[in-house]
Protein backbone atom coordinates (compact mmCIF):
# COMPACT_ATOMS: atom_id res chain seq x y z
CA UNK A 1 0.00 0.00 0.00
CA UNK A 2 2.95 2.33 0.73
CA UNK A 3 4.01 1.82 -2.91
CA UNK A 4 0.73 3.40 -4.13
CA UNK A 5 1.09 6.46 -1.89
CA UNK A 6 4.70 7.00 -3.00
CA UNK A 7 3.66 6.73 -6.66
CA UNK A 8 0.91 9.32 -6.11
CA UNK A 9 3.35 11.65 -4.31
CA UNK A 10 5.83 11.35 -7.20
CA UNK A 11 3.06 11.97 -9.72
CA UNK A 12 1.85 15.03 -7.81
CA UNK A 13 5.43 16.36 -7.54
CA UNK A 14 5.98 15.82 -11.28
CA UNK A 15 2.77 17.65 -12.19
CA UNK A 16 3.68 20.57 -9.93
CA UNK A 17 7.20 20.79 -11.34
CA UNK A 18 5.99 20.70 -14.94
CA UNK A 19 3.55 23.50 -14.11
CA UNK A 20 6.41 25.48 -12.56
CA UNK A 21 8.68 24.82 -15.56
CA UNK A 22 6.23 26.43 -17.99
CA UNK A 23 3.12 26.07 -20.10
CA UNK A 24 4.61 25.17 -23.45
CA UNK A 25 3.15 22.44 -25.56
CA UNK A 26 5.45 19.66 -26.73
CA UNK A 27 5.62 21.16 -30.26
CA UNK A 28 6.95 24.39 -28.77
CA UNK A 29 9.60 22.89 -26.53
CA UNK A 30 13.27 23.42 -27.20
CA UNK A 31 15.61 20.44 -27.15
CA UNK A 32 16.66 21.29 -23.60
CA UNK A 33 13.06 21.21 -22.39
CA UNK A 34 12.30 17.91 -24.14
CA UNK A 35 15.39 16.31 -22.58
CA UNK A 36 14.40 17.63 -19.14
CA UNK A 37 10.88 16.23 -19.48
CA UNK A 38 12.24 12.86 -20.62
CA UNK A 39 14.68 12.85 -17.70
CA UNK A 40 11.82 13.62 -15.31
CA UNK A 41 9.88 10.70 -16.78
CA UNK A 42 12.86 8.39 -16.45
CA UNK A 43 13.56 9.48 -12.88
CA UNK A 44 9.90 9.01 -12.02
CA UNK A 45 10.02 5.51 -13.50
CA UNK A 46 13.04 4.61 -11.37
CA UNK A 47 11.34 6.01 -8.29
CA UNK A 48 8.32 3.84 -8.81
CA UNK A 49 10.73 0.90 -8.93
CA UNK A 50 11.52 1.75 -5.29
CA UNK A 51 14.55 4.07 -5.44
CA UNK A 52 13.21 6.17 -2.58
CA UNK A 53 10.58 8.85 -2.47
CA UNK A 54 12.69 11.68 -1.00
CA UNK A 55 15.63 11.07 -3.35
CA UNK A 56 13.27 11.12 -6.33
CA UNK A 57 11.54 14.35 -5.30
CA UNK A 58 14.91 16.04 -4.70
CA UNK A 59 16.18 14.83 -8.10
CA UNK A 60 13.05 16.08 -9.87
CA UNK A 61 13.29 19.47 -8.17
CA UNK A 62 16.96 19.73 -9.10
CA UNK A 63 16.18 18.95 -12.75
CA UNK A 64 13.50 21.63 -12.98
CA UNK A 65 15.68 24.14 -11.09
CA UNK A 66 18.53 23.48 -13.54
CA UNK A 67 16.15 23.96 -16.49
CA UNK A 68 14.91 27.26 -15.08
CA UNK A 69 18.46 28.49 -14.37
CA UNK A 70 19.54 27.69 -17.92
CA UNK A 71 16.44 29.43 -19.35
CA UNK A 72 17.17 32.52 -17.23
CA UNK A 73 20.84 32.57 -18.26
CA UNK A 74 19.85 32.11 -21.92
CA UNK A 75 17.83 35.33 -21.72
CA UNK A 76 20.83 37.23 -20.34
CA UNK A 77 23.70 35.64 -22.29
CA UNK A 78 23.72 34.80 -25.99
CA UNK A 79 26.41 32.15 -25.55
CA UNK A 80 24.24 30.17 -23.12
CA UNK A 81 21.30 30.55 -25.50
CA UNK A 82 23.40 29.35 -28.42
CA UNK A 83 24.71 26.30 -26.53
CA UNK A 84 21.53 25.13 -24.77
CA UNK A 85 18.61 26.55 -26.75
CA UNK A 86 19.98 27.10 -30.26
CA UNK A 87 18.82 29.58 -32.86
CA UNK A 88 16.57 29.63 -35.89
CA UNK A 89 18.05 28.27 -39.12
CA UNK A 90 17.14 30.19 -42.28
CA UNK A 91 16.20 27.98 -45.25
CA UNK A 92 14.86 30.56 -47.74
CA UNK A 93 16.16 34.06 -48.41
CA UNK A 94 14.56 36.34 -51.05
CA UNK A 95 12.79 33.45 -52.77
CA UNK A 96 15.95 31.30 -52.95
CA UNK A 97 16.48 28.04 -51.05
CA UNK A 98 19.59 27.90 -48.86
CA UNK A 99 20.65 24.33 -49.69
CA UNK A 100 23.56 24.12 -47.23
CA UNK A 101 21.21 24.89 -44.31
CA UNK A 102 18.73 22.27 -45.56
CA UNK A 103 21.56 19.71 -45.57
CA UNK A 104 22.56 20.72 -42.06
CA UNK A 105 18.95 20.23 -40.91
CA UNK A 106 18.70 16.96 -42.91
CA UNK A 107 15.63 18.24 -44.75
CA UNK A 108 15.09 17.66 -48.47
CA UNK A 109 13.79 20.29 -50.88
CA UNK A 110 10.65 18.16 -51.25
CA UNK A 111 10.06 18.26 -47.49
CA UNK A 112 10.57 22.03 -47.48
CA UNK A 113 8.11 22.45 -50.35
CA UNK A 114 5.62 20.23 -48.50
CA UNK A 115 5.96 22.50 -45.46
CA UNK A 116 5.29 25.51 -47.70
CA UNK A 117 2.16 23.88 -49.14
CA UNK A 118 0.94 23.05 -45.61
CA UNK A 119 1.06 26.80 -44.95
CA UNK A 120 -0.78 27.65 -48.18
CA UNK A 121 2.30 28.90 -50.03
CA UNK A 122 2.36 27.67 -53.64
CA UNK A 123 5.92 28.65 -54.57
CA UNK A 124 9.33 29.21 -52.98
CA UNK A 125 9.58 32.46 -54.97
CA UNK A 126 6.66 33.85 -52.89
CA UNK A 127 8.74 33.65 -49.71
CA UNK A 128 10.94 36.54 -48.60
CA UNK A 129 12.44 34.61 -45.67
CA UNK A 130 11.75 31.27 -44.03
CA UNK A 131 13.42 29.43 -41.17
CA UNK A 132 13.05 26.50 -38.83
CA UNK A 133 12.77 27.87 -35.32
CA UNK A 134 14.43 26.32 -32.26
CA UNK A 135 11.12 24.68 -31.39
CA UNK A 136 10.95 22.97 -34.80
CA UNK A 137 8.18 25.29 -35.97
CA UNK A 138 8.35 26.72 -39.50
CA UNK A 139 8.39 30.53 -39.65
CA UNK A 140 8.16 32.61 -42.81
CA UNK A 141 7.56 36.06 -44.27
CA UNK A 142 5.99 36.42 -47.69
CA UNK A 143 7.10 38.77 -50.45
CA UNK A 144 4.93 41.90 -50.61
CA UNK A 145 3.24 40.81 -53.83
CA UNK A 146 2.35 37.42 -52.28
CA UNK A 147 0.84 38.78 -49.05
CA UNK A 148 -2.90 38.66 -48.56
CA UNK A 149 -4.73 41.97 -48.46
CA UNK A 150 -6.11 42.80 -45.03
CA UNK A 151 -9.17 44.85 -44.18
CA UNK A 152 -6.82 47.53 -42.87
CA UNK A 153 -5.05 47.65 -46.24
CA UNK A 154 -8.38 47.97 -48.03
CA UNK A 155 -9.56 50.71 -45.67
CA UNK A 156 -6.37 52.72 -46.30
CA UNK A 157 -6.72 52.30 -50.06
CA UNK A 158 -10.39 53.38 -49.97
CA UNK A 159 -9.51 56.43 -47.85
CA UNK A 160 -6.74 57.37 -50.31
CA UNK A 161 -9.13 56.98 -53.25
CA UNK A 162 -11.78 59.08 -51.49
CA UNK A 163 -9.20 61.77 -50.79
CA UNK A 164 -8.04 61.75 -54.44
CA UNK A 165 -11.62 61.92 -55.73
CA UNK A 166 -12.49 64.78 -53.37
CA UNK A 167 -9.39 66.69 -54.48
CA UNK A 168 -10.31 66.18 -58.14
CA UNK A 169 -13.91 67.24 -57.48
CA UNK A 170 -12.67 70.32 -55.65
CA UNK A 171 -10.42 71.21 -58.58
CA UNK A 172 -13.30 70.61 -61.00
CA UNK A 173 -15.58 72.82 -58.87
CA UNK A 174 -12.96 75.56 -58.82
CA UNK A 175 -12.52 75.28 -62.59
CA UNK A 176 -16.29 75.35 -63.09
CA UNK A 177 -16.65 78.35 -60.77
CA UNK A 178 -13.84 80.17 -62.58
CA UNK A 179 -15.39 79.33 -65.93
CA UNK A 180 -18.77 80.59 -64.73
CA UNK A 181 -17.20 83.83 -63.47
CA UNK A 182 -15.40 84.30 -66.78
CA UNK A 183 -18.60 83.58 -68.71
CA UNK A 184 -20.49 86.02 -66.50
CA UNK A 185 -17.83 88.72 -67.08
CA UNK A 186 -17.98 88.19 -70.84
CA UNK A 187 -21.73 88.54 -70.74
CA UNK A 188 -21.42 91.77 -68.76
CA UNK A 189 -18.88 93.16 -71.20
CA UNK A 190 -21.08 92.37 -74.19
Amino acid sequence: MNYIWESLAILFTGVCLIRIAGKKTVAQMSGLEVITILTIASTTGHAISEQGLLKTIIALCALVALLMIIQFLAIKYNLVKKIFIGKATPVIQNGQIINQNLKRLRISVDQLEARLRENGIPSVSDVKTASFEVTGEFGYELMNEAKAVTLGDLDKKIENLKSDILQQLSIMDQNTAMSTVQDHRKMQQD
